[in-house]
């Protein structure tokens, strides 16, 4: 989902690492003193292109991702109000909390660490043991490239 919403382009993911643009006005007064508009004085003024663009790309971020979720799921996220709430709502719920990864890179660097052929195994199934286990690794962040993992 992260690689779709990037492609989508650079104001859709921004929207959904940092929330929806909210736009603030600059307003030059008369005497050329400038004064910056609060968000209930900005809804009163017509915001500019980029903000409209921006604001545009937060809409889509938010219904790519509504359309991307499991029905099953879709009730978790009825509440969320913008692409970023949705985008941690999902990453909690799939990732599981810091806890739950740093149990999880524990738990796959012990098995790599205690790894080793069985008894009568073929080197095939050996294989696929030690490929799961370093997808473990690697769904964790541990492994950064292909040479990291064959070595």
């Amino acid at each position: 989902m992260e690689r779709y919403l990037k492609q989508l382009g650079r104001d859709v993911w921004r929207s959904v690492e940092e929330g929806p643009h909210v736009p603030v006005l600059t307003l030059v007064q008369a005497d050329g003193a400038q004064a910056r508009l609060g968000r209930a004085q900005a809804a009163m003024n017509r915001p500019t292109k980029d903000d409209l663009d921006k604001m545009e790309s937060d809409a889509i971020a938010f219904y790519e991702i509504s359309y991307g979720v499991a029905p099953d799921n879709f009730n978790i996220i009825i509440n969320c109000k913008s692409a970023k709430e949705i985008w941690d709502v999902l990453k909690n719920l799939y990732e599981g909390s810091e806890q739950a990864q740093d149990k999880k890179l524990t738990t796959a660097l012990n098995e790599f660490n205690i790894f080793e052929a069985h008894a009568g195994a073929s080197l095939e199934d050996s294989f696929k043991r030690l490929n799961l286990i370093a997808t473990k690794l690697s769904n964790v962040g541990t492994v950064e490239s292909n040479h990291e993992t064959n070595l």
